[in-house]
């Protein structure tokens, strides 16, 4: 029996009522699940850890960002095992392979009748703006907004999957279906992998739209690169991800960070590696590290506080831990960022920005503004 086409399992995942995809960035892993061997609706971690103990196959989903959504659906926490798992590029198969594929084609994109904006977010911006230029214990507070899309029809998705592959070929591609929702992220940002002993992570945050030209780009990346506040919030984020695994990781920490191009946009990026020194669970470091003052912001308690006072909607897996967990314990986790939630004809979009006390609201704005263009790109076919 040979090994399913690209367009095979695209069709596949477009007929199928529960499936996931998952794509490394630099797509060495890549997996697709149908079907549903065994799953749990839980967005609290022991719960999870005890599954996860018990299943033979990849698990894939996601645990919330906190706990403000109560109903069981893909947001509030949700992990699958798939009846059956295709790792592309090992040509593995876990579970009883497909016999029959369907054949679906690519069309174009349901057209975007309707948006709904935050036409608030920039005062209550300023609100944290204001409360971090008086008291100085308060260092950053990253804060999201969500924007609602109304569609002609239901999402094509077989050409949401092509193009997601071609627009976004250099980030990580998270796709989950299930109970009709469709959650999907194109996220740069790796939480955790982790391989036998090695752990990797990597500190994201600092951003900068991409130039025109090679000229401009560059010059925007160098001024990204010796901007006071981008270095500062991004200095955030590493020394929190030291400090929260000192006692779990020998840590290699670069002393600068390097510059990620990205579509739209380009970030402050610190790859950290290094070897576990403790017998740890990989839910346990997502436990640490989530969430990152990338996503969080410092000092954290504040920042959570402050993040549910002034989002209108809870984030759900937006910018939460998503990814896969193999039967060895093996796994990686990503930050559920450049995402989306599509539900029948309605698209919500996600996006944040690190708030620092001389931040400028409007800039901000004009950032997340950037960072929603990979899903609405999407959208557009």
């Amino acid at each position: 029996m040979s090994f399913p086409t690209k367009q095979q399992l695209y069709a596949q995942f477009a007929q199928a009522d529960d499936a996931v995809y998952f794509a490394s960035a630099d797509k060495q892993q890549v997996y697709f699940g149908f079907g549903v061997q065994a799953a749990i609706n839980s967005g609290d971690t022991n719960v999870v850890k005890t599954w996860l103990q018990s299943q033979m196959q990849p698990v894939f989903g996601g645990l919330p960002f906190d706990k403000q959504i109560t109903t069981a659906s893909v947001m509030a926490g949700y992990f699958v095992a798939p009846a059956v798992v295709y790792e592309v590029n090992q040509a593995n198969i876990w579970g009883q392979p497909i016999v029959n594929w369907p054949v679906i084609a690519p069309a174009n994109q349901a057209t975007i009748v309707e948006q709904a904006d935050d036409t608030t977010w920039i005062e209550r911006i300023e609100q944290a703006i204001a409360t971090m230029q008086t008291d100085v214990t308060k260092q950053k507070v990253v804060l999201g907004r969500q924007r609602q899309l109304q569609l002609t029809t239901m999402v094509n998705e077989v050409q949401l999957l092509q193009d997601l592959n071609s627009q976004q070929p250099n980030s990580y591609h998270f796709v989950l279906k299930h109970a009709g929702e469709l959650f999907v992220s194109a996220t740069p940002e790796r939480l955790v992998q982790v391989n036998a002993a090695a752990f990797s992570t990597a500190g994201v945050a600092g951003t900068i739209r991409r130039g025109k030209g090679e000229v401009e780009d560059q010059q925007l990346a160098d001024k990204l690169f010796n901007d006071a506040k981008n270095r500062l919030e991004h200095a955030y984020v590493v020394n929190t991800i030291k400090e929260r695994l000192a006692d779990l990781v020998a840590l290699n920490v670069p002393t600068n960070p390097t510059i990620m191009k990205n579509p739209q946009v380009q970030h402050l990026y610190t790859p950290i590696n290094g070897q576990l020194t403790a017998a740890v669970n990989i839910i346990d470091l997502v436990t640490r590290l989530h969430p990152t003052p990338a996503l969080g912001g410092k000092p954290l308690a504040w920042a959570m506080a402050t993040i549910k006072e002034l989002e209108l909607a809870p984030r759900g897996l937006f910018a939460a831990p998503i990814g896969v967990v193999l039967p060895n314990g093996d796994g990686e986790f990503v930050v559920g960022i450049r995402a989306m939630l599509i539900k029948h004809q309605t698209a919500y979009l996600f996006a944040g920005a690190g708030i620092l006390a001389d931040s400028d609201a409007a800039q901000e704005f004009t950032e997340t503004g950037l960072k929603m263009l990979p899903m609405m790109n999407l959208l557009k076919g």
